[in-house]
C-alpha cells in the first residue's frame, strides 16, 4: 500500500467524476461533507497513485448504544476494490491509527450478517463481538437534490476492539 490518508477536495471531485449513479455522487459528497465538518475522516487507500480502497472513520459510533456503553471511533462502510490483496488490513490499520492518536479506548464497526468474510478479517485483526447485541445500521441512498432514493435497514453485529495503548482489556 502506497498510503492511506484522508481525501482531499480533488480525490473527491474525482471519485464523483468516474461515478455512474446519481445516488452514489451523493452519497460520497456527503462523506465530503462529514469530515469538513470534522465528523469523520474519509479514508483513501492508494497503490501507485490509484484509489484502491476507501472507508469513512466517524470520531463516535453512529449506534446510540454502542456509543454510551465504549466511546468508540468507528470504521465504516470500509471498501477494498479488490479483495485478498491486503487493502481491508491497511485501511483498518490506519484507522486504529488514528483512533489512537484521537484518543479512543475503542475502535469498531457494525458487520452486515450476510459478509463473514469481512467478519473473519475483523476477527483475525482481534476484533470481538460486543455483548450489547445486534445493531440496525439505517442509511438512506438520496440524490443530488436531496430526495430519497432508497432507505437501508440492515442488522449487523458490532465488533470492538481495544487500541493497544489504551490497557484496556477486550469488551466482550
Amino acid at each position: 500500500m502506497d498510503d492511506i490518508r484522508p481525501a482531499t477536495s480533488a480525490d473527491v471531485d474525482r471519485l464523483i467524476g468516474a461515478e455512474a449513479h446519481p445516488a452514489a455522487r451523493e452519497h460520497l459528497r456527503e462523506r465530503w461533507r462529514q469530515q469538513l465538518r470534522g465528523e469523520a475522516l474519509f479514508l483513501l487507500a492508494r497503490r501507485d497513485g490509484v484509489v484502491v480502497g476507501h472507508t469513512m472513520l466517524l470520531r463516535e459510533s453512529k449506534y446510540p448504544t454502542v456509543q454510551k456503553a465504549y466511546q468508540p471511533a468507528e470504521i465504516n462502510a470500509l471498501h477494498a476494490y479488490v479483495q485478498g490483496r491486503g487493502i481491508g488490513t491497511a485501511i483498518v490499520a490506519a484507522a486504529e491509527g488514528i483512533a489512537a492518536e484521537w484518543g479512543r479506548a475503542y475502535i469498531g464497526m457494525a458487520v452486515g450478517l450476510d459478509n463473514p468474510a469481512a467478519r473473519r478479517l475483523y476477527q483475525r485483526l482481534g476484533y470481538e463481538q460486543w455483548t450489547g447485541g445486534r445493531v440496525l445500521d439505517e442509511w438512506t441512498e438520496n440524490d443530488a437534490d436531496g430526495n430519497i432514493v432508497h432507505t437501508h435497514r440492515d442488522p449487523c453485529d458490532y465488533l470492538l476492539k481495544p487500541l493497544a495503548s489504551n490497557g484496556i482489556s477486550s469488551p466482550a
